[in-house]
């Protein structure tokens, strides 16, 4: 049950990301707040880029003043508020997830970390057998290659970003084009 609580309640609990969304009655907000904070962290652990760990403060910012703000609005806005989930507002549609640029992204991104996690097990079956590999191969296995790959991905996307957006302006252009000839 979402409703206004007391301002300083509010502000100690939207300290931890999500709890004060939570507090106010917005749990599906709140427990996906929490799970993309901490899961930026541990992503930014585990592939070492720091650099991605400033993603988490981004994410605690908006968690603060997002449930500062709607605990100051007046009451009939905030009775119309509703509950969703952050990045996931329709998750039920999922499964059902069109054919599309997004869907290749996940795939790609989800082969990667599948030959990632298989490399890292093949890594500690050779330990237990008694073949170790040297410090320097450990180390480009684990953390070289998924940091190159990452960039890769990232690079990739925004290569796709820049040639998408000059064919959106290149048919913008043409439609200003064709209006302005049929003065």
């Amino acid at each position: 049950m979402k409703r206004k609580r007391g301002p300083f309640m509010t502000f100690i609990l939207s300290c931890i990301p999500g709890a004060g969304q939570m507090y106010l009655g917005f749990f599906k907000e709140g427990v996906s707040l929490m799970l993309l904070f901490i899961g930026v962290l541990v992503l930014s652990s585990w592939l070492y880029v720091d650099v991605l760990g400033l993603l988490a403060i981004v994410v605690w910012f908006y968690a603060f003043f997002d449930a500062i703000n709607k605990n100051s609005m007046p009451d009939e806005e905030f009775a119309a508020l509703e509950d969703h989930y952050v990045l996931l507002e329709n998750v039920q549609e999922l499964p059902r997830l069109s054919v599309g640029r997004g869907r290749k992204f996940a795939a790609v991104f989800l082969i990667l970390f599948g030959i990632y996690l298989l490399g890292n097990d093949v890594v500690a079956i050779m330990a237990q057998c008694g073949i170790y590999l040297s410090y320097e191969l450990s180390r480009i296995l684990t953390r070289y290659i998924p940091q190159m790959l990452i960039s890769f991905l990232i690079i990739g996307l925004g290569i796709k970003m820049i040639l998408g957006k000059k064919s959106d302006l290149q048919d913008d252009d043409d439609k200003y084009l064709e209006g302005r000839e049929d003065e």
